[in-house]
């Protein structure tokens, strides 16, 4: 249906993927069998010949709670990835050009409605279909949503000096 969900966030960490994640499955009130990733390292750590590609254990975890099969997208290969990054220049050519913002929240609300009432109501040039009208068929096609929240404790390993300093973030 090509329907957009997005959220602005000022780390691309592997907590606040986990959390956009659990965000956009509620909105769309669903889970996708499976969800196409731009090999991103906090999502992909690398690549075996024998073993295949070695998925992060945390989104993993998060993959078997809610049902979907993560699949990353082929190395080199410009057909996978067009439908993961256009989107992205659909946004800022349609969304960012002559718009102002005092903060993340306040770019975060001007997002949600410019989804609302642009993005996700237009007729999507590659289907010819409204895309909110394309997606309300799609939406019984989901998994549903689990019946309980994802419960899984993030770790951050750190060394600690002899002064007894930690350093996290740079702090």
């Amino acid at each position: 249906s090509r329907l957009l969900w997005g959220q602005f966030v000022a780390h691309q960490d592997l907590q606040t993927v986990l959390r956009c994640h659990i965000a956009a499955f509620a909105t769309l009130g669903g889970v996708p069998a499976e969800i196409l990733y731009d090999r991103m390292k906090t999502v992909v750590l690398g690549q075996d010949e024998d073993k295949g590609i070695a998925y992060n254990a945390k989104l993993l975890d998060l993959a078997g709670h809610y049902g979907f099969h993560p699949k990353a997208c082929k190395p080199y290969r410009a057909k996978t990835k067009g439908k993961v990054e256009r989107p992205f220049r659909y946004v800022r050519e349609d969304f960012f050009l002559g718009r102002q913002f005092r903060n993340l929240d306040d770019l975060n609300v001007q997002y949600r409605h410019w989804l609302d009432t642009v993005a996700n109501v237009r007729r999507h040039a590659t289907t010819g279909r409204i895309v909110a009208e394309h997606f309300a068929e799609e939406a019984p096609a989901l998994k549903p949503l689990p019946a309980g929240p994802f419960n899984s404790v993030l770790t951050v390993e750190r060394r600690v000096t002899r002064d007894g300093m930690v350093s996290v973030n740079g702090n």
